[in-house]
């Protein structure tokens, strides 16, 4: 208050006193209301100003005071009026009459401060009415000894042993409380003071009124009075013998009790390490406690979850905040998921209602941040937080340290409004580490734990200190907790008393505790009697309305675009990174000859030798793209989630919303990928193809970042994991390493690809492009079919019939070598199971003593008929292949009339690659065919070669580059069966995901690990 509203004050009071020559009879009161509100010395100089204004007249007087009143209005709140009034008031009635002329005073001063006449007039029969049983207002409690309440009209309480009648006021504007004496009495006081029955006296947080023989009456327990009230449905709260253990076996409580009600503000205090957020945690029902119960108007919260759903509200000490959001859009999509058949207008509404509340109506368009980009103060970041949980109106809140990090005026502002929500019904637990005096006091009871989880007090906050200095007998243990001078609690005194060390011969503190946190446990459970709460049988009210599967499936996916809409810097990295980095790969591979001499070449697609590596590069950046875009997404969103918990939201929808997010992301990356490198590479009509495999790697990637997301509780493990996802990706994908090349641990069936590879999607994805790149182009798709045939004839009469020859010959040799028997047999196996094979192929060229090819009926005549049957199939084969030849040609002059010997030319080059062809066929390779486990097999030409029917429906096992596949009794092209493996692994990760499989492994092994480190 500064010296010009100081002296306002008085001349206002002076000419209040100064009505009808009653100035010297009000002094006193005046001077109890300076001393009350300012120091001795300023009261003393004060009081001067007070005498020296009595001798404004009457007649002048009322104008004066309206003038000062006005002036008085803009500096003073709405509480400081209030109280300014009251003892105008007080003022007035010190002759226990109001005049006319008085009466007029004060109606002009209640204009010029903007105060409603009504309140003058409740003010007025509150302090001039000395019949108890007269007064009538719903503002105004009576406390007693009298148990029958009968004969009053106003609100009644019992208090045994107070020798008078306290008559409490209050004014629900603005939460203010007044009391006062009906009857005189020696015996009580208010935080030091003696209550003169004469005066009236602001009673506020922390205050407590004591008689010699009465139990201290509480400022919570009188304002309970007023918020309890019939209409209102209740809950009741208990926590009975709560112990809980860590999984590595520690304790975190021990046998805590705890029983309260509706309406109020609790806080929890301890030192670190004492249990206080576990505690927390377990009464809010996110960790179960393995001895004891927590019941909700009779309701075990572990038992029957969904019967309190909704019930419950937490806080966590972390932020909860979408920070790309605005503060009115953190609300409104968190109202959304809660409110499933309210309007977007009535949601708008609780919105603004809240935002009002809470003071962050004035900030609502600005963007939330974060600690790097501060864009709202940490005030504001806390009471936000709040508000998500105000929004449903819980009615328990639970709150994990809310001034953590906040300035003292921050931290006043938060408790102020969660003691605001506990004024509205609310039960509100609060964690809390030293607070001030001033916060300290606003709470209604207090829990102290000490390490280990023991609880050592359970009271009312002013009491604590009092409490622990009697358990130590400390020589100041009658003296009251309030400080008489400033109104202070010495909240760490508390502190000092439960931790004061042994000291040591030398006088220095050791780290032995006076009294360990056991005996504080048994001190409290010996003296204090544990509360109870009047049981609410009927189920907690909730208003919540959850939504259906699709509006959430809808409301989060709003919220998660309009977040990554609104953080440009995400939006750009992730949109500018897809033709980036096309560019950059197609640029560096795009291979063309210059001739020396001239210096002169051009591009030309068909000679670049590096569109294989091109190909695979891609479909590497296609899966970096997608794990890294999706490698945060759940972790980011963990705190959210577990607030969210409690709503028992759907997590498909959460899932499902993400994935369509990440889908339409990679959507967009990968086909800008296509466009920029095709463009660049000259890749033509095949843009669909590229874009539907690389998009479906991507996919598939998403689904790995959200598991590794999911599983993970660090953002550095995550991204240190990418690499070693990767690089399996990089080294199975049939490039960098060859199938016939692989660790013979790892690898398969020669010709067929390796197990382990079929689990790496860039080995479907790489083959499934250049299967389609070198058949499906527009120049090849003509004459693949012709080129098959002619691949077909040409590998059997050239390396085919010839290896069938050598081993006829060979076996001719073996049969008279006795030493060679076995090699002899397995030739012979070998030359019966490729001739069988052939008949299914060549059914009209048979060799009709093939089933004599063995050790017993194997001759000498059999190899003239086994080679006529070799000679006749030759014959074949070559007729084969100059028929497929001369096809082929023909086509090729066919197109050539069509659209001319340039055109023709041009369309080569343009479509086909010599790399791909080279790749796909194998011809750069020196194996052409081999001979392994009883069977030769062919090594070239695998883009010709149709893999066999397996014995089941499904044939997994296809050789790499194979054209097509063989599943549920047909065939199907490469390409679509790729993409649709592609698609299962993908599906199969969306089903680890939904399930949290890779978490549920990672806790069960540690706490397997746990249990063994315990153990040990």
């Amino acid at each position: 208050m500064n010296e010009k509203v100081l002296e306002g004050i008085i001349k206002l009071l002076a000419i209040i006193a100064n009505i009808e020559g009653s100035a010297g009879n009000k002094r006193a009161i005046i001077e109890k209301f300076l001393r009350s509100h300012i120091n001795q010395f300023e009261a003393n100089k004060a009081l001067f100003l007070f005498d020296e204004y009595v001798g404004i007249n009457d007649k002048s007087g009322l104008k004066e005071a309206k003038a000062v009143a006005l002036k008085l209005k803009n500096e003073l709140s709405k509480k400081q009026r209030i109280i300014i009034l009251v003892h105008l008031v007080e003022l007035v009635l010190a002759d226990q009459e109001v005049s006319d002329i008085e009466d007029g005073f004060m109606i002009t001063v209640c204009e010029a401060l903007n105060i409603k006449e009504k309140f003058y007039n409740i003010i007025k029969e509150y302090i001039a009415q000395n019949d108890a049983t007269e007064l009538t207002s719903d503002n105004i409690l009576l406390i007693n000894e009298r148990k029958d309440s009968s004969v009053y009209k106003v609100k009644h309480r019992y208090h045994a042993e107070l020798d008078t009648t306290l008559a409490v006021l209050r004014f629900p504007e603005t939460e203010m409380y007044f009391v006062r004496l009906m009857l005189p009495t020696k015996d009580l006081t208010m935080s030091g003071d003696q209550l003169n029955w004469e005066h009236i006296y602001a009673f506020a947080p922390g205050n407590t009124i004591q008689g010699s023989e009465m139990d201290p009456l509480y400022y919570s327990e009188v304002v309970s009075h007023f918020l309890n009230k019939d209409d209102e449905a209740k809950v009741s709260f208990e926590a009975n013998n709560i112990s809980y253990y860590f999984p590595n076996g520690g304790k975190g409580l021990h046998n805590v009790n705890i029983a309260e009600e509706s309406g109020k503000l609790v806080a929890l205090m301890g030192a670190s390490g004492s249990g206080k957020s576990t505690l927390l945690n377990v009464l809010n029902g996110n960790l179960a406690p393995q001895i004891g119960s927590v019941k909700i108007n009779g309701i075990d919260i572990y038992r029957f979850k969904e019967d309190v759903q909704g019930v419950i509200g937490y806080v966590p000490q972390d932020d909860l905040l979408i920070e790309d959001l605005s503060v009115y859009q953190n609300l409104f999509y968190a109202a959304r998921l809660c409110f499933g058949k309210a309007s977007d207008e009535e949601i708008d509404k609780k919105v603004e209602w809240t935002l009002r509340n809470l003071g962050l109506f004035e900030i609502r368009e600005l963007r939330v941040g974060n600690a790097l980009d501060k864009t709202i103060s940490g005030g504001q970041r806390k009471r936000l937080n709040i508000g998500l949980e105000l929004l449903r109106q819980p009615s328990i809140l639970f709150v994990d340290e809310p001034t953590s990090g906040l300035s003292s005026r921050d931290s006043e502002n938060i408790i102020d409004l969660l003691r605001q929500l506990s004024l509205m019904g609310k039960l509100i637990f609060v964690v809390i580490h030293q607070p001030s005096s001033d916060i300290f006091k606003i709470f209604d009871k207090l829990v102290v734990l000490d390490v280990g989880g023991y609880q050592i007090y359970y009271g009312n906050p002013v009491a604590a200190l009092m409490y622990f200095r009697t358990m130590v007998n400390d020589i100041d243990r009658e003296e009251d907790s309030v400080c008489t001078n400033c109104g202070n609690v010495k909240v760490e005194e508390i502190f000092n008393i439960i931790e004061n060390r042994v000291v040591d011969e030398f006088g220095n503190d050791t780290p032995v505790r006076k009294v360990p946190p056991n005996v504080w446990y048994n001190m409290f459970t010996e003296s204090t009697k544990l509360p109870s709460v009047q049981k609410v049988l009927t189920k907690p009210p909730s208003s919540l309305d959850i939504p259906k599967r699709w509006k959430q499936v809808r409301t989060f996916a709003t919220r998660d675009l309009l977040a990554k809409l609104n953080n440009h810097q995400y939006l750009a990295i992730n949109l500018l990174q897809a033709p980036l980095l096309a560019f950059i790969l197609a640029f560096i591979v795009r291979y063309y000859q210059v001739d020396e001499l001239t210096g002169t070449g051009g591009y030309d697609f068909s000679e670049n030798k590096n569109l294989p590596a091109f190909i695979f590069m891609s479909i590497i950046v296609a899966i970096f793209m997608g794990l890294t875009v999706s490698a945060e997404e759940i972790i980011k969103d963990a705190k959210i989630l577990k607030r969210e918990s409690y709503l028992e939201l759907s997590r498909f929808s959460y899932l499902f919303s993400k994935i369509l997010i990440l889908f339409g992301l990679s959507a967009i990356q990968t086909l800008l990928y296509v466009l920029v490198g095709h463009y660049i590479l000259e890749i033509k009509d095949m843009t669909l193809t590229y874009w539907v495999v690389l998009f479906s790697s991507s996919c598939f990637a998403n689904m790995l970042g959200l598991n590794i997301s999911a599983t993970f509780n660090s953002v550095i493990t995550i991204y240190i994991l990418i690499p070693l996802l990767l690089i399996p990706q990089l080294l199975l994908g049939g490039v960098v390493v060859k199938f016939d090349d692989i660790n013979p641990f790892l690898a398969s069936k020669h010709g067929f690809v390796p197990f382990i590879a079929d689990i790496i999607t860039s080995r479907w994805a790489f083959e499934a492009i250049s299967v389609s790149q070198f058949k499906d182009n527009e120049y090849e798709k003509d004459f693949y079919e012709y080129d098959r045939m002619k691949a077909e004839a040409d590998y059997k009469r050239v390396y085919y019939i010839p290896a069938l020859r050598s081993k006829l010959e060979k076996a001719m040799l073996l049969k008279s070598n006795e030493e060679e028997q076995e090699e002899y047999k397995e030739e012979l196996q070998l030359l019966q199971s490729e001739i069988n094979k052939e008949h299914v192929e060549t059914p009209k060229i048979t060799c009709n003593v093939v089933e004599q090819i063995n050790v017993e009926d194997f001759e000498m005549e059999l190899v003239d008929s086994v080679g006529n049957y070799l000679s006749e199939l030759h014959s074949y084969y070559n007729r084969l292949y100059k028929a497929s030849t001369r096809a082929k040609d023909k086509e090729v002059a066919k197109q050539i009339d069509r659209i001319g010997r340039e055109a023709f030319t041009k369309r080569l080059r343009m479509y086909h690659n010599e790399s791909v062809m080279k790749m796909v066929t194998n011809t750069t390779s020196e194996e052409r065919i081999i001979e392994y486990d009883g069977q030769l097999i062919q090594k070239i030409y695998p883009i010709y070669q149709t893999p066999p029917k397996g014995y089941y429906e499904f044939a997994f096992m296809a050789h790499f580059f194979a054209p097509r596949k063989y599943i549920f009794g047909r065939y199907v092209s490469t390409l679509a069966f790729n993409i649709g493996f592609i698609w299962t692994l993908t599906l199969l990760l969306y089903g680890t995901l939904y399930f949290n499989f890779f978490r549920g492994v990672g806790n069960f092994y540690s706490n397997i690990f746990q249990r063994r480190k315990v153990k040990h």
